[in-house]
């Protein structure tokens, strides 16, 4: 099944989930890694990688929340009305920093005066004007932004393994298998 249903995710919702959870982690770990690399050849290919990774993140994200908002959403599983709520506000929260991080690094990258390119295939438009000192704000906005996600994917991971251990309501089993 594709569709999302009262009762379920559909497969479109699961691969979505899990292609882009895989790719933030995986971005979060690389870019802080990208620090420590020494200036050349390699490091410059991480670069380009980080960045497309990034442009296909923010693509997925615009995929997902247009999917979202085209389905119903499974019914909540928990019984106390808060903790529904909370767990509405932590993915509210997630989609926007899931598109403002990648965001923030093109305008970044871009204001120091570095295009952005999918893979080599096509290079994105200038969003900004080159400033260093523009430059220097981003960076640090993307820092932030990219401990942010973190935390909020740590939180995220916490509920669903409440779910999973404790609740045993199936949260956790309907993103994994769709039931």
């Amino acid at each position: 099944m594709l569709m999302n249903t009262r009762d379920q995710y559909g497969l479109i919702a699961r691969l979505l989930h899990w292609l882009i959870a895989a790719l933030a982690i995986g971005m979060i770990v690389g870019g802080s890694l990208l620090s420590i690399l020494p200036s050349g050849g390699f490091k410059a290919v991480a670069i380009a990688g980080h960045k497309s990774i990034g442009v296909v993140i923010f693509l997925l994200m615009i995929g997902r929340i247009a999917w979202r908002l085209t389905n119903p959403q499974p019914r909540d599983l928990g019984n106390i009305p808060i903790l529904n709520y909370i767990a509405r506000l932590v993915h509210i929260f997630l989609y926007v920093v899931l598109l403002l991080q990648p965001l923030v690094g093109i305008l970044m990258s871009q204001a120091y005066g570095y295009p952005v390119s999918l893979f080599g295939i096509f290079k994105l438009p200038p969003l900004v004007w080159q400033s260093p000192s523009l430059g220097n704000v981003l960076r640090e906005a993307h820092g932030v932004t990219a401990v942010l996600l973190a935390a909020f994917i740590i939180i995220h991971v916490a509920a669903a393994l409440k779910h999973h251990f404790v609740d045993r309501d199936g949260t956790l089993m309907r993103m994994l298998k769709g039931s």
